[in-house]
């Protein structure tokens, strides 16, 4: 049998699991039982393959004797996946439906910042394509608006990549044309995020499942992040969204996720087709439409 095979069995059939999960919250403070069994068993199965060890006890031992492992599973569970523009129908959604309603409103008001959070960042591809998108339809329509953007992701490394801005070519080379000439800086070993952008979008470590960090948010992506968790988690996180969220604030989400269970009762939906939903003020949560 395959050391990743054999791995899943052990991972699957050792009842010292809920053990394991303790003590990784004791020692290093980190709380993996929010998210859903299988994922954890099928990431914990992929660090324990790689270090060779047949036990969730030994795998325990490799962590005390090596703190930075715990960072390894965090990186393995939480999987950055992500790149520029990613599902660009969101992105032409977000300039065609969303921004000239946003940008007239807040032109209109005593705050001019749009204010957003891209959740769950990874890397922070998708925090810079966002401000990347806001800027372009600030410039093209002369709106003069502050643009902060917010990104957070549970993992350290993520963030300092984030921060950092530097991409490896294949990666920018997506980005069409014009974009990368004006937005990205050309590096040794690859591309840098523009400096004028960078100074907009600011990182740092959050945990989903604590406070909100936030508040009067204009827009809040979380994407291809919420699939991993239970359901009562998940709705648990939607609540806090809403409770960052401004006045009829918008949430967007991943194409394989959705507003579900209590949560419903946040959120309308916008488009079905980007997973976009509105906020529902809490006054009008009773009379679901």
């Amino acid at each position: 049998m395959r050391n990743r095979e054999r791995a899943v069995t052990l991972v699957q059939d050792d009842i010292g699991i809920g053990r394991l999960l303790a003590n990784l919250h004791a020692k290093f403070g980190k709380d993996f039982t929010n998210y859903r069994v299988s994922c954890l068993q099928r990431r914990l199965a992929l660090r324990m393959a790689v270090l060779k060890v047949t036990t969730l006890d030994e795998y325990l031992a490799c962590l005390s004797a090596n703190p930075e492992e715990i960072e390894q599973l965090l990186d393995t569970v939480t999987i950055h996946v992500t790149d520029f523009f990613r599902d660009a129908d969101v992105y032409e959604a977000l300039e065609m439906q969303i921004l000239p309603e946003l940008v007239e409103h807040k032109t209109h008001s005593p705050s001019r910042t749009i204010r957003i959070w891209s959740a769950g960042c990874s890397t922070g591809e998708e925090a810079y394509s966002i401000a990347i998108t806001v800027l372009e339809y600030l410039h093209a329509h002369e709106a003069p608006l502050v643009l902060e953007v917010y990104g957070t992701d549970i993992s350290k490394e993520a963030c300092a990549t984030a921060r950092e801005g530097v991409y490896p070519e294949r990666k920018v080379n997506r980005v069409p044309a014009r974009l990368r000439q004006k937005y990205f800086e050309p590096e040794s070993s690859g591309y840098r995020v523009a400096a004028d952008t960078r100074r907009r979008v600011r990182f740092s470590v959050h945990d989903l499942f604590s406070a909100v960090p936030f508040s009067s948010l204009d827009i809040v992506l979380c994407r291809n992040v919420l699939i991993h968790f239970d359901h009562a988690v998940r709705n648990g996180v939607l609540a806090r969204f809403h409770e960052s969220l401004g006045d009829r604030g918008l949430l967007i989400l991943g194409k394989s996720e959705a507003v579900t269970g209590t949560a419903l009762d946040l959120f309308d939906l916008v488009d079905p087709r980007t997973k976009m939903y509105r906020k529902r003020a809490l006054r009008d949560s009773s009379r679901r439409e």
